[in-house]
């Protein structure tokens, strides 16, 4: 399939930005908050890293992706633009472990920080990977909305 290309909405630029400054924030929120209490080493899915690793990894990938579609129509070349996107979902991540480290019921973890920016790169490649196969189409109104194969 060639000329297979899916076609994807690009809503106003105050909405992707709202949106990254949403994931920002729910990322922060949850990192500040006292945990609930653990009995032990809860393993994700596949049972093979803890369920904390995965939380980071899902949360730092879900950050750089809605940066680079916030991005999306930024004038620098694509591998700028990702290389910031990776950087500061990276950095974001930093900076929280830095205030964990200051609350008596959390901690700092370098181990922490390198999950954050392995989520950071999946979701980096996988954007560049997607973009490949995407045709995005301005989206002003709900009604504009169009089937997204095509």
């Amino acid at each position: 399939m060639t000329g297979f290309r899916l076609r994807l909405p690009l809503v106003p630029r105050w909405l992707r930005w709202s949106l990254v400054v949403a994931v920002l924030a729910t990322l922060l929120v949850f990192s500040v908050v006292r945990p609930p209490g653990t009995t032990g080493r809860t393993l994700g899915p596949l049972g093979v890293f803890p369920l904390t690793a995965w939380l980071h990894a899902v949360g730092y990938a879900g950050l750089a992706f809605v940066l680079a579609y916030a991005l999306q129509t930024s004038p620098r070349p694509d591998w700028q633009v990702l290389c910031v996107v990776f950087a500061f979902a990276t950095a974001y991540g930093a900076g929280i472990e830095l205030i964990q480290s200051t609350l008596a019921y959390r901690t700092f973890d370098v181990g922490d920080i390198l999950v954050n920016a392995g989520g950071a790169t999946v979701a980096v490649t996988g954007w560049k990977l997607l973009v490949r196969r995407v045709r995005f189409y301005q989206c002003r109104r709900v009604d504009a909305l169009r089937p997204p194969l095509g």
